[in-house]
């Protein structure tokens, strides 16, 4: 197993955890890789197995000498908008304790009716997908 001290950010590694068998590092305590739950993929974040139980569940075993390139975003999801709209939306504290609720980012307008939603991080998801693709033709 390669230590957390030894991991490099941005670079790719065949590891051992509960949900995928390829991630990239974020350069602190955890691995983004591709999960599959009831039929659906997307990013999700597992800990390096240093930072102990309940969180700690990756073992990386081979470094792959593969970088994400810097353009993209070592993040899981795209920032909220709203449904409807597909204006850019923010959470401030909830109304119940004196907060506006969700609003529009681009206004500062806060409405009950907004629908927020978030997609997965399409560069980071296909460019791990590749990987994981190349990897398991050559195994």
């Amino acid at each position: 197993m390669i230590s957390l001290s030894e991991c490099k950010k941005r670079r790719v590694y065949k590891i051992h955890s509960r949900n995928f068998s390829y991630g990239v590092f974020n350069g602190e305590d955890g691995f983004m890789g591709i999960r599959e739950k009831f039929g659906n993929r997307y990013l999700f974040t597992e800990f390096h197995w240093e930072q102990g139980p309940p969180f700690g569940t990756v073992q990386p075993d081979e470094d792959l000498n593969i970088d994400v390139p810097e353009e993209i975003e070592l993040i899981e999801y795209t920032e909220p908008i709203d449904k409807k709209s597909k204006r850019p939306v923010a959470f401030d504290t909830p109304v119940s304790q004196g907060g506006k609720g969700w609003f529009f980012l681009d206004t500062g307008e806060a409405s009950a009716e907004i629908d927020p939603m978030c997609f997965v991080y399409k560069p980071l998801f296909d460019f791990l997908n590749a990987i994981e693709k190349q990897e398991k033709a050559k195994r």
